[in-house]
């Protein structure tokens, strides 16, 4: 700022070599020395040194625009001066436009994108205001400072012009030169909801359920999504509000028909909503009430004196309760309880109808699913026949010309009566009729599969048999190799540079060859020959989806392997990026103050962040991806405001890996 008047003898511009003379114009103070500077292009030259002389001559030998500086100081004083007067002149012809070139990065772009304008200008000294002129209407984008460029996001369709207005730092004048420059704003590309879908399998109340919508939209571009859910009553809920997450999850308390709406917009895009799609779903109560099975412990016929256990295996429902009607000569009725077992007793012979009843503990009729049964009781009292126990001597995977040795141990009745009957592929080729020897020995001659089984009587029954059981056996030329267990260490995340040891257990292992075949990311990239190495060690250099297949067979075996496992690694550079966090300097932010948001989180690798700012409503993305964690604001208007900061590893390709959202209110 001027603080007294330079005068001249002769008004600018001048030519070269004529004689200036400046003056001070107005005495601020008396004994004043003064000491008079010429600029030119960056260079100072002083015209005369501090002095009591009001007036100095000048000479210019050059053309250009100067600048002319007159310091004052007090007498003693230790400051460099304390008064300044400063002015321009121009000498010779200089070209009277500032503004050179405005330079625009792109002519033409889309709602939402950003767009820079640089400005080129003839001298130095220049401050830049800009402004967009839109459908003949002037808005101001930024007032005058002395930044050559600007960058902006647009938000309107149409054809529209940046507006560049220059002027020296000591004009007077509204603007010095001005320049425009014209570009074309576009529509977002259509967008259209693909498919919206429910992922849960069961509907029911207090199941979580999960929706998933796909959309057609431009990959580069920032898509939100709102879901609403609508019950039988007309009631909405939001359960998302717009945000980038295409999958919604949540637990539904009540049942009924139901409504989901999907709303789909681009974050930039001047319409609430783009595109939309509902969905129609129903909640039940419970998964429906089935019966699996209504068993006894023992078979009919029984005779009197003997406990009969009866057990339901049913399924749905949240609390079942379980009714056994027992009709027949002595009747019974257990009533709905919460046991799915009942014991019963018969006092009286004959054939008795057993009916299960089952419902959940909250449906009001009488019934949700029923079975019944028939059962004898005989007036004869013999314990039942059982086969509580098979005994083998050794495994049912044998070599051909082995003998297995298989023993029966059961009980009741009054005389046990035992039957061995021998089948492979079907076909009965083996039968030991009953006799009182309750073991049978059996060889097989060639290699198959054969079943044993096993009918135990008593001698007085008339059945054909009173319990059965059968046991299977596997004969073979040699044992094929199989493997039991993989152990693997025992980390669900795994890095670079983990030493990762597989260790594979085995019977048979002398007798057992292991090959080994690691693939990253579907590439084989090494395979073992075979050999009885029952150890692999893995040190993962890449990150990756990393394949173990394991090959396992007999030393005598012809086949490609007997026995095939794989394992399954996904290798990670680093850490997730995890705990996202956004912090704020003000506790009551204010209209026209600054607000600083700083974000951490933690895990990753090299972690960029992006911000974006929802203000009135309206998100904009106000930082794209990079390492600054923090970000300012200036709110000029009262509200509610929202950042999301988005953020992942460098080398991630994903959109983003966490996220978080600090809301804030500005006051005045």
């Amino acid at each position: 700022m001027n603080e007294f008047e330079v005068n001249f003898n002769r008004e600018s511009p001048q030519k070269i070599n004529d004689e200036i003379v400046m003056s001070i114009g107005n005495k601020i103070e008396q004994n004043l020395s003064y000491k008079y500077c010429i600029g030119l292009n960056g260079k100072w030259s002083i015209l005369k040194e501090f002095s009591k002389d009001t007036q100095a001559t000048w000479k210019p030998t050059e053309n250009g625009i100067y600048t002319i500086i007159v310091q004052a100081k007090r007498e003693d004083e230790q400051k460099p001066f304390n008064y300044l007067g400063k002015v321009d002149y121009v000498i010779g012809e200089m070209e009277k436009n500032i503004i050179k070139a405005v330079a625009l990065d792109k002519r033409e772009l889309t709602v939402g994108e950003k767009i820079t304008a640089k400005v080129e200008v003839v001298r130095k000294g220049v401050l830049f205001r800009y402004g967009i002129v839109e459908n003949g209407k002037w808005h101001l984008l930024k007032d005058y400072s002395a930044e050559d460029m600007i960058t902006w996001t647009v938000t309107k369709i149409g054809k529209q012009e940046v507006v560049v207005q220059c002027k020296l730092i000591d004009s007077k004048e509204k603007f010095d030169d001005t320049k425009s420059v014209e570009f074309n704003v576009l529509p977002i590309k259509n967008m259209q909801i693909k498919d919206f879908k429910c992922l849960a399998e069961e509907l029911f109340t207090g199941n979580e359920i999960t929706f998933q919508v796909d959309a057609e939209h431009d990959d580069s571009r920032l898509i939100l999504y709102k879901f609403i859910k609508i019950d039988s009553k007309g009631a909405a809920e939001c359960i998302q509000n717009y945000s980038t997450k295409r999958i919604v999850s949540y637990i539904e308390n009540d049942f009924g028909d139901f409504k989901l709406l999907c709303l789909v917009k681009d974050m930039y895009s001047p319409n609430k909503y783009d595109d939309r799609a509902v969905i129609l779903y129903s909640i039940k109560k419970y998964k429906t009430i089935a019966i699996k099975s209504f068993t006894s412990d023992v078979t009919s016929p029984q005779t009197l004196g003997n406990d009969i256990n009866f057990k339901a295996l049913a399924e749905g429902g949240k609390k079942l309760l379980y009714r056994f009607i027992i009709d027949g000569n002595s009747s019974e009725d257990s009533g709905y309880i919460r046991s799915s077992n009942f014991n019963w007793k018969p006092k009286a012979a004959g054939t008795y109808k057993i009916t299960l009843f089952v419902k959940d503990a909250s449906f009001e009729e009488n019934y949700e699913d029923k079975v019944h049964m028939e059962f004898i009781i005989d007036e004869e009292n013999r314990d039942p026949v059982v086969i509580k126990e098979i005994i083998k001597d050794t495994k049912t995977k044998i070599l051909t010309g082995e003998t297995i040795n298989i023993k029966v141990v059961a009980e009741g009745g009054i005389e046990l009566r035992y039957s061995f009957i021998v089948k492979s592929e079907d076909k009965e080729i083996e039968k030991i009729d009953y006799g009182p020897c309750e073991w049978v020995n059996y060889t097989p001659e060639k290699a198959g599969s054969y079943e044993v089984e096993i009918r135990v009587k008593d001698k007085f029954s008339t059945k054909e048999y009173d319990s059965s059981a059968t046991v299977y056996i596997e004969a073979f030329d040699y044992i094929p190799a199989s493997i039991d267990y993989i152990l693997v260490p025992s980390n669900d995340y795994y890095m670079i540079g983990d030493k990762i040891e597989l260790m594979v257990i085995s019977e048979n292992t002398k007798d057992t060859l292991n090959k080994y075949v690691l693939k990253i990311n579907n590439r084989k990239v090494e395979e073992t020959n075979y050999g009885q190495a029952s150890q692999y060690v893995v040190n993962p250099k890449c990150a990756g989806l990393y394949n173990i297949d394991i090959f396992a067979k007999n030393k005598k075996s012809d086949k490609a392997f007997d026995c095939k496992k794989t394992v399954r690694f996904i290798i990670h550079e680093s850490l997730p990026v995890t705990n996202t966090v956004i912090e704020c300097d003000r506790l009551k932010p204010k209209v026209n103050e600054g607000i600083n948001f700083n974000v951490s989180s933690e895990g990753g690798k090299e972690v960029i962040y992006e911000f974006y700012l929802m203000e009135q409503s309206e998100w904009n993305l106000v930082q794209k991806y990079s390492r600054k964690n923090f970000y300012t604001f200036i709110p000029f208007t009262k509200g509610s405001y929202k950042l999301l900061v988005l953020s992942k590893s460098q080398i991630n390709k994903s959109s983003y890996e966490d996220y978080a959202i600090l809301g804030f209110d500005v006051e005045k």
